[in-house]
């Protein structure tokens, strides 16, 4: 879905390596929370495999390792704002996955108590 909006809003001002470096710099953003505190190769290497879902090798390679030179000051600005999005958008996934994670050993643990509890009662 990110290359679709990417290729609509972009397709028509960007060359094929701006909206290509565009969808990487976004990947990165989208992973970054979930790799922060690993190592930073690990996180490259889960952004080379989701890049290379959507480019071909050569294309994935070069969007991942080169900075195309921008022609107006706004896509370097578009470079950036894609990232930071990314981010927000993966840093709130992230905070949902931990509610969702906490609410679930709370009520794993409360089953665990409420069966403890019924098998002391029939016992």
């Amino acid at each position: 879905m990110a290359w679709t909006a990417l290729q609509r809003q972009y397709a028509d001002r960007l060359t094929a390596p701006e909206i290509d470096f565009l969808f990487a710099r976004l990947v990165l953003g989208l992973t970054a929370p979930f790799y922060a505190e690993r190592e930073p190769a690990l996180h490259f290497t889960a952004c080379n495999a989701l890049v290379g879902r959507k480019l071909p090798p050569e294309r994935a390679h070069a969007a991942l390792r080169t900075v195309p030179k921008a022609g107006e000051p706004w896509i370097e600005r578009a470079f950036d704002l894609a990232e930071e999005h990314g981010t927000k958008i993966a840093a709130t996934l992230k905070e949902q996955r931990d509610q969702t994670d906490q609410i679930n050993a709370k009520a794993d643990a409360a089953h665990r108590e409420l069966s403890s509890g019924a098998k002391e009662h029939v016992g």
